[in-house]
């Protein structure tokens, strides 16, 4: 099952299972943040839990410039579906409990609980970026862009996550993965669609064949 995560991590963030060893960059934790940062980090939390149902279809493009296309659903709180497109042959369902991996190719499984990942922090039905579960290690401003990088509390050398929102409007646009080799693996949504009407369906565990 490697494989599988090896491609699905730029969209989940896999840290605890890939065991990153290096220190993760030192960094002020929300507390130390500007009132204008905290503000901004407010926003992006009251953003993203207001957020119901999504799909958009996503652009994947890898260290080595590999690029991988597909189309990802989300029904908040925790319920996630992401089809990587021909050839990948990934499959990867988040059901409220636990991440379902699939390799379409060969019929194989794994299995992630939500709270093993920092992209479980996105399905929680009140997103909170710092606390028990996250750390704030950067916030960045860059016109018309908010950049927020977190990394999980009980790992923060464990690699990191970078949210990246527009900010007219207001609404996550790409999310990047920094590895403990300093490789990043980005992620765009292109056409995103909110409030749409999603089946049930979308979201049940994949059984083995």
């Amino acid at each position: 099952m490697t494989g599988i995560r090896r491609i699905a991590r730029a969209l989940l963030v896999l840290g605890a299972a890939f065991a990153f060893s290096t220190a993760a960059e030192a960094a002020p934790k929300a507390a130390d943040l500007t009132p204008q940062q905290a503000e901004a980090v407010r926003e992006a939390e009251r953003t993203l839990g207001a957020l119901k149902t999504l799909r958009a279809r996503f652009l994947q493009v890898a260290p080595s410039g590999e690029i991988s296309e597909g189309t990802l659903y989300l029904s908040r709180p925790g319920k996630l579906r992401v089809e990587y497109d021909p050839p990948t042959g990934v499959l990867v369902v988040a059901n409220g409990s636990y991440f379902t991996f699939v390799d379409t190719k060969v019929d194989q499984y794994s299995y992630l609980d939500l709270d093993s990942s920092p992209a479980g922090l996105l399905l929680k039905p009140e997103v909170r970026f710092s606390g028990k579960d996250a750390r704030i290690t950067r916030v960045a401003e860059p016109p018309g862009v908010l950049e927020i990088t977190v990394v999980q509390e009980s790992d923060p050398t464990a690699g990191s996550l970078t949210l990246v929102f527009t900010r007219a409007p207001f609404a996550l646009a790409q999310w990047r993965v920094t590895d403990a080799q300093g490789l990043v693996t980005s992620v765009t949504l292109q056409n995103p669609e909110t409030g749409v009407s999603l089946q049930d369906s979308l979201f049940r565990t994949p059984r083995p064949r």
